[in-house]
C-alpha cells in the first residue's frame, strides 16, 4: 500500500480522536496530506448536513427545497473552515512570527482536529444534541490543540493561546465584517429552504415533544 495521507485515513482519523500528536505529525509530511485533511473536513461537513436533514425535516421542509437547504448548509460550513483556518494562521503571527508557510500546515491540522465532528449527525438527536454538541465542540479544539503543538512546535500553553486568539480573531470577525455574512447565510437557508428554520435545539426538542404528545392524543381519541 502507497504511503500517503488518504491510505492511511482511517489510521489517521483514529489518531486525531486518541489526540495523538503522531497523527498531526504525519498529516504534515505524508504525500496527499492536504487533500486527506480537506476530506476529513468533508465528512465533518457531510455529517452536519445530516444532522440539518433531521433539522428540515422536523421543520417540514419539502423534498426540492430539502436537497437546496442541505447544499446551502455544505456551502457555509467550508466558509467557516476557511475562515477559522485564517484566523488562526493570523494568530500565529501575530504571537510567534510566523509566515505563510504556516498557512498549509494550519489548513492540513484545522480539517484533522474536524475528526470528532464526523459525530455531528448526532447533534440532533432530541435531549441529548446540546451536550453532545457541546462534547464535539470540545473534543475538536483539544485535537486541534494537540496539533498546532506538532504541526508549529509549540508548547501546551503557546499552543491554547493562538487557539484561543484565533477563535477570538473568528468571532470578532464574524461580529463585525462577518456579521452581515451570517445574516446573509441565515436568510440564504431560509430562502432554500422556504420556510423560516427553527433551528435552537431546545426549540426543536419542544417541538418533537408536542407532536409525540398529539400523536398519543389523537391516539387515545379514536375508538
Amino acid at each position: 500500500m502507497a504511503e500517503t495521507a488518504i491510505a492511511h485515513l482511517v489510521s489517521l482519523i483514529w489518531g486525531a480522536l486518541s489526540l495523538k500528536a503522531e497523527a498531526f505529525q504525519q498529516i504534515q509530511v505524508l504525500p496527499q496530506s492536504s487533500q486527506a485533511a480537506l476530506l476529513v473536513a468533508f465528512m465533518a461537513g457531510f455529517s452536519q448536513a445530516i444532522g440539518q436533514g433531521i433539522v428540515l425535516f422536523i421543520n417540514r421542509v419539502r423534498p426540492l427545497r430539502f436537497i437546496l437547504s442541505l447544499l446551502m448548509s455544505a456551502l457555509l460550513f467550508a466558509f467557516g473552515y476557511v475562515f477559522w483556518a485564517l484566523s488562526t494562521w493570523l494568530a500565529s503571527i501575530l504571537l510567534f512570527r510566523g509566515g505563510w508557510q504556516t498557512l498549509p500546515a494550519v489548513i492540513r491540522t484545522l480539517g484533522l482536529s474536524y475528526a470528532p465532528l464526523i459525530f455531528s449527525f448526532s447533534i440532533a438527536l432530541p435531549y441529548l444534541g446540546l451536550p453532545i454538541s457541546t462534547l464535539l465542540s470540545i473534543w475538536s479544539f483539544l485535537a486541534f490543540l494537540t496539533g498546532l503543538k506538532a504541526a508549529l512546535g509549540l508548547d501546551l500553553w503557546q499552543a491554547f493561546g493562538c487557539g484561543v486568539l484565533g477563535w477570538a480573531v473568528f468571532e470578532g470577525l464574524q461580529r463585525t465584517i462577518g456579521r452581515p455574512l451570517a445574516g446573509l447565510g441565515r436568510w440564504l437557508t431560509n430562502t432554500a429552504a422556504g420556510v423560516n428554520l427553527v433551528t435552537n435545539l431546545k426549540d426543536l426538542e419542544q417541538i418533537v415533544a408536542r407532536r409525540a404528545a398529539q400523536v398519543v392524543n389523537s391516539s387515545k381519541d379514536r375508538p
